[in-house]
């Protein structure tokens, strides 16, 4: 395109053949599609930016929202009206059973409302700037175990929700996000003093991000600065974090658990994260990490940490692990109330159902401990789609709260919070799952009291 211009310029400063309709046709085709291409990219960067400005609305309205119920007294906890029940995968509402409450996006958890308080239902449309969307509210009676209440009315537990209204630049299908929080009768008698006075202390959400660095790292790393720019190989991740970065049947570092979103750069983020498990048909579908399908959730070694390559050669492809930095603070304690939110689809566009099965874990040494769940007590949990998301990218938001026991559950000094991801047997071909990417970010949200760790 430059030298056609430059012929151009030549011939009409003084040349005398003069310039033909033939090389200005070209010159201008030329120009075009190289402004089309610069414009897609401003596009794209654009899209990026708005939505990752989003997601961080998102989590800022639904801590206010949270916060500002925490501050009502505990018996104006209450809906003020009741919710109707509406249709649609993507509307909260859905979840409504006349006066009752499903606290599980799985259909799940149905729980009685809490009526006669001061916490309206909503929706309630916000704005954040050029950010718009709808806060919903419910309240539920939750069980309350005996040792800390005498009868099951002396506990509530609060979801707040908050849905996108659609725009282009958003993209039009975003899922709702939510955050759940219980709160205890400051009044209640235990019938014997179980620990921790009613009420505990002040609660907050923590929200840690999936990363594609490998825990050896201090903190997230771009693709440059890994020496792995764009794709790669599958991360082992059965390993501990000295042994840094390894591919194929060798245990390697687990990825990173990290308490800042992913930056935007200059860089595509868009990255295949594991060239070793590549689809036939359509490679450029191929992003993200995928997930083999492995054995049953109970039989998958999620909390072994492998110190020789695996009798099972491709063991690695089925499971993945990311763990946060030493904690450095010695009040931190797990409320009990975690969700996990994946930006995921199938393989392939593949039509299928699949079931996945997250783990949380608490590492000391190189010593991997689950935290059991409520639901018959095992140490991990199940989420299932009859069809599993196919045509592209969408957050699945999954509550994997603990069974907390007696008092919430202290994480020590010096050890490391861990999530594992597996995919359960008959899940058709696996799952694909982005992360480490502002417009998907795939996170973990934790319930906490104490002191937040801080890393560099």
């Amino acid at each position: 395109m430059v030298a056609a211009l430059r012929r151009a310029a030549a011939r009409l400063g003084g040349g005398e053949e003069g310039l033909t309709v033939i090389e200005v046709v070209v010159a201008g085709i030329i120009l075009v599609i190289g402004s089309l291409g610069v414009l897609g990219i401003v596009d794209a960067a654009t899209r990026n930016t708005f939505r990752a400005e989003q997601s961080q609305v998102v989590n800022d309205v639904m801590q206010r929202e949270m916060e500002k119920i925490r501050e009502l007294p505990y018996g104006k906890i209450g809906l003020s009206g009741l919710p109707s029940h509406e249709s649609g995968e993507n509307n909260p509402n859905s979840r409504v059973s006349a006066t009752a409450f499903y606290t599980k996006r799985d259909g799940t958890g149905l729980r009685p409302l809490v009526l006669e308080g001061s916490v309206a239902p909503g929706p309630e449309p916000f704005q954040v700037e050029n950010v718009k969307g709808s806060i919903y509210r419910y309240v539920v009676w939750a069980a309350c175990p005996e040792a800390t209440c005498t009868n099951g009315d002396f506990l509530k537990r609060v979801i707040v929700v908050v849905r996108l209204d659609s725009t282009s630049a958003g993209g039009a299908n975003r899922r709702y996000q939510e955050i759940q929080s219980q709160f205890l009768d400051p009044e209640a008698e235990p019938p014997e003093n179980p620990g921790p006075a009613p009420g505990g202390g002040t609660v907050t959400t923590w929200i840690l991000w999936l990363t594609d660095t490998t825990c050896d790292a201090t903190e997230p790393q771009t693709p440059a600065e890994r020496g792995a720019v764009g794709d790669h190989l599958a991360h082992n991740t059965r390993g501990v974090c000295a042994d840094g970065t390894k591919n194929g049947n060798e245990p390697g570092a687990p990825d990173l658990l990290w308490p800042e979103a992913p930056v935007l750069s200059d860089e595509n983020p868009v990255y295949d994260y594991a060239t070793d498990v590549e689809p036939e048909t359509d490679p450029d579908f191929d992003k993200g990490l995928q997930v083999k399908v492995g054995s049953e959730c109970g039989a998958m070694p999620a909390t072994e940490v492998a110190s020789e390559p695996d009798a099972d050669a491709t063991l690695f492809q089925q499971l993945h692990k990311w763990i946060t930095p030493p904690v450095n603070t010695a009040d931190l304690e797990l409320t009990g109330e975690a969700n996990v939110s994946l930006w995921t689809q199938s393989i392939e566009h593949g039509v299928y159902p699949a079931t996945i099965c997250i783990w949380l874990f608490v590492r000391e040494g190189g010593t991997d401990t689950a935290l059991t769940h409520p639901f018959e007590s095992l140490p991990y949990v199940t989420y299932s789609r009859a069809t599993w998301p196919s045509s592209g990218w969408t957050e699945l938001t999954v509550s994997v709260d603990l069974a907390t026991g007696e008092g919430e559950i202290p994480v020590p000094q010096g050890s490391r919070l861990g999530l594992a991801l597996s995919v359960d047997a008959g899940s058709g071909s696996g799952i694909q799952t982005l992360y480490d990417e502002p417009s998907f970010d795939s996170r973990l949200s934790l319930g906490t009291t104490g002191t937040l760790p801080t890393w560099p």
